[in-house]
């Protein structure tokens, strides 16, 4: 069971007002100075603790809520701040097609912050230096420290720590990236090797409506020019929470290894069943090659280009499509 199953219900995050009761149990937010969101001179001890981390670049209240959750079983550390001087920007949220005020991703949101870790990856340069990268999750302030919203994106931030002798300085900071996952909680983001020594890092979004299948669509996000940003988009990578006779497939990626020494090509494989009846389901690929009744298996085989740094990664057309009728 996770919290996906459990909570439906979109959260609004604001401050107490006045006449708005409070509980002595209520998480507390520490107000932090906006010169913490900018570029930062930032050098942490090694061995590398990433809770000294995480608390040095969000100096908050820090909270161990995961004793709460012991029947699911997943721990929960987050740090509870809001920042009064911040001027609050809007990031796209994954779960919608545009920015919109309604649907947006708000950073720092002016009613407080909550961030968690996601995970921490280590790699070494081709120059033979240590590199911690960190991604963490915001979500709106709550007092009680719970994540809602079926549709609303956990806002990513990365950070980039390198070794240096007397510890880990901080590199890069991106503190928002956009929006990802639901329930304000983005999966974690899987590195990818897209070049020589150099990362990227993949997320795999999935959400739908309750009762409904999920569309999962993946995100490559990678450092260009010392700023951690979103650089491909790939829509309907796959769908799942499938009912009967309706169409389910799955995906995997990977990067074509060639003469390119960064930005190497991908390719996303979509495995799955269809059911031509299925038109809502049935991907564009397959729509007009398969009819009636039919159903079978399919594999679309995408590949993926690096164009530029304003446009990332582009899509290749048309896709490898293989079709076995049953």
């Amino acid at each position: 069971m996770n919290k996906l199953s459990l909570i439906g219900l979109l959260a609004t995050w604001s401050l107490p007002c006045p006449g708005q009761s409070w509980d002595s149990s209520d998480l507390a937010m520490k107000p932090i100075p906006k010169t913490m969101l900018g570029r930062r001179t930032l050098i942490v001890p090694a061995p590398f603790n990433w809770k000294i981390a995480l608390h040095r670049l969000f100096p908050g209240k820090w909270y161990d809520l995961s004793s709460k959750h012991a029947l699911l079983n997943y721990p929960d550390r987050l740090i509870s701040w809001v920042c009064p001087t911040c001027t609050t920007v809007a990031y796209a949220n994954a779960n919608t097609e545009e920015v919109s005020p309604e649907d947006s991703a708000y950073f720092p949101s002016p009613g407080g912050v909550a961030t968690r870790l996601l995970n921490v990856f280590t790699y070494t340069d081709s120059s033979g230096k240590q590199h911690k990268l960190m991604s963490f999750n915001h979500s709106g302030y709550d007092p009680d420290g719970i994540q809602t919203g079926r549709f609303m994106g956990g806002l990513l931030g990365m950070a980039r720590f390198i070794r240096i002798d007397s510890g880990w300085k901080l590199e890069v900071f991106q503190p928002a990236i956009g929006a990802y996952g639901a329930f304000s909680q983005s999966p974690a983001p899987l590195p990818l090797l897209i070049g020589d020594h150099q990362y990227a890092y993949m997320i795999e979004h999935a959400n739908g409506a309750p009762g409904e299948p999920y569309q999962q669509d993946d995100y490559l996000i990678a450092d260009i020019g010392s700023s951690y940003r979103q650089i491909l988009c790939a829509n309907k990578c796959g769908r799942s929470n499938c009912g009967n006779n309706e169409c389910d497939w799955t995906s995997t990626y990977r990067v074509l290894r060639g003469d390119k020494q960064s930005f190497q090509d991908i390719t996303i494989l979509c495995k799955g069943h269809y059911f031509a009846a299925d038109q809502t389901g049935l991907p564009e690929e397959l729509k007009g090659k398969v009819i009636g009744n039919e159903q079978g298996d399919f594999t679309i085989s995408r590949t993926f280009v690096y164009i530029e740094k304003k446009k990332g990664y582009r899509e290749r057309l048309p896709a490898k499509v293989v079709i076995l009728r049953r």
